[in-house]
């Protein structure tokens, strides 16, 4: 088999590890060779809780890659995500330089991320992850795109992404210190649409113990913020109820669930088993009775949270868009569309995004956020490219072999 190029994305979950194999073909897409979730005793909510543990599940990744695919330059991305990661306000002014006549350049921009760093000033426990801009302003005018334009002064507001330094120190030797990326503003970046921007819309990433907010307001990202529950709270429910495992639950959640009685189709009754070698027999209703009020909950927690933050839900016209395995469970749209009276819908990456050799992978929540700082990262690399204009070189050997040499090149 031809030696490949690869990077491996990755996805700390709840209590196991997510990671998509890919490389780029010869039609310049990114191609899917493989997504596996292996159980990891070295994750716990997003967060290291033993890197030995953790690095010995990253190493199936990378056994995978290696001999499986015959890959000998493999990189690696990391999502970081959880409790641990703060997103805070930020904002500085600096003068343009003079040298330049005045214009903005690449390099002004860098300058004032910088100034952004050194400006604001976070505990000495944690470290910068990345630095959303928001807004620029040339001589108090909001621009677009300030490069290439001319003024006195620049001013940057942005969305300044930390993390406590431990916990990122501890994914970084868990991964073979690898990059790591914000999940999601990778997630929201690629999977919303700039129509659905402009609009105003709220990304809800629910995951199994975690939910994920992320709001756009004219086309730009206002808030990002993470709750304390999702998915997994049903679940815990349901094998409460039941009196099953947790693993049993999560087949009859997945198989029978449904969150509003009106979506109920069939009332079947299903049987399970309950320590004891004991079948009990239940139906698709009843199971509703054990589901709906556990959804509404963490949806009155949601806003809550919008209310504490001062988010007006009549801003964003474009409604919710929801992904993460939570959103999986029949009639969570609906659910989010009454109790909200908003627009709510699904979002899935397409084949248009991926070529993959199973659809299922693309069409799964399960691989949203590994798929998502993948994409995110070979667009960014995309538009810096055709900023800089495309040398020679790059003509000559095209545009797929640069990307090829990205895979290289990416740290």
């Amino acid at each position: 088999m031809e030696k490949l190029d690869a990077l491996i994305s990755l996805d700390l979950g709840t209590s196991s590890i997510h990671g998509v194999i890919a490389k780029i073909n010869s039609e310049n897409k990114i191609e899917i060779l493989s997504a596996d979730t292996f159980v990891s005793d070295g994750v716990k909510n997003g967060v290291i809780s033993d890197i030995g543990a953790a690095e010995f599940t990253v190493k199936k990744f990378l056994s995978k890659a290696e001999e499986e695919f015959k890959v000998e330059n493999i990189d690696m991305l990391c999502a970081v995500r959880g409790a641990l990661i703060e997103v805070n306000n930020a904002d500085t002014r600096m003068k343009i330089d003079e040298d330049d006549g005045g214009i903005v350049t690449d390099q002004t921009i860098a300058e004032i991320t910088e100034r952004l760093e050194e400006t604001k000033k976070i505990p000495d426990t944690k470290e910068i992850i990345e630095i959303i801009p928001q807004q620029y302003k040339i001589d108090e005018q909001i621009v677009a795109n300030p490069v290439r334009m001319s003024g006195k002064y620049l001013e940057l507001t942005a969305l300044m992404i930390s993390g406590t330094k431990s916990n990122m120190s501890n994914i970084k030797q868990a991964t073979g210190g690898h990059k790591l990326k914000y999940g999601y503003s990778s997630i929201s970046d690629t999977l919303v649409s700039n129509d659905d921007k402009e609009l105003g819309c709220i990304l809800v990433d629910i995951g199994g113990m975690t939910t994920g907010i992320v709001a756009y307001l004219e086309g730009k990202l206002k808030y990002s913020f993470e709750l304390p529950f999702g998915a997994d709270y049903i679940t815990r429910d349901i094998a409460a109820k039941l009196k099953i495992t947790k693993k049993e639950a999560t087949k009859i959640k997945e198989t029978y669930g449904v969150i509003l009685e009106e979506l109920i189709t069939d009332n079947t009754e299903f049987e399970y088993s309950v320590p004891g070698n004991k079948t009990q027999k239940f139906t698709v209703r009843e199971l509703v009775d054990i589901i709906k009020p556990q959804v509404e909950t963490q949806l009155e927690q949601i806003e809550k949270a919008f209310k504490q933050k001062g988010i007006a839900l009549n801003e964003f016209v474009g409604g919710f868009i929801l992904t993460g395995g939570g959103s999986l469970l029949k009639g969570m749209p609906e659910a989010f569309s009454k109790y909200f009276v908003s627009v709510a819908k699904c979002a899935n990456f397409t084949d248009e995004d991926f070529d993959c050799y199973d659809d299922k992978i693309i069409n799964s929540q399960v691989y949203t956020t590994a798929l998502a700082i993948l994409k995110n990262n070979l667009k960014n690399l995309s538009s810096s490219m055709m900023s800089e204009g495309v040398s020679r070189r790059q003509k000559k050997h095209g545009f797929a072999d640069t990307l090829k040499s990205w895979f290289n090149n990416f740290k």
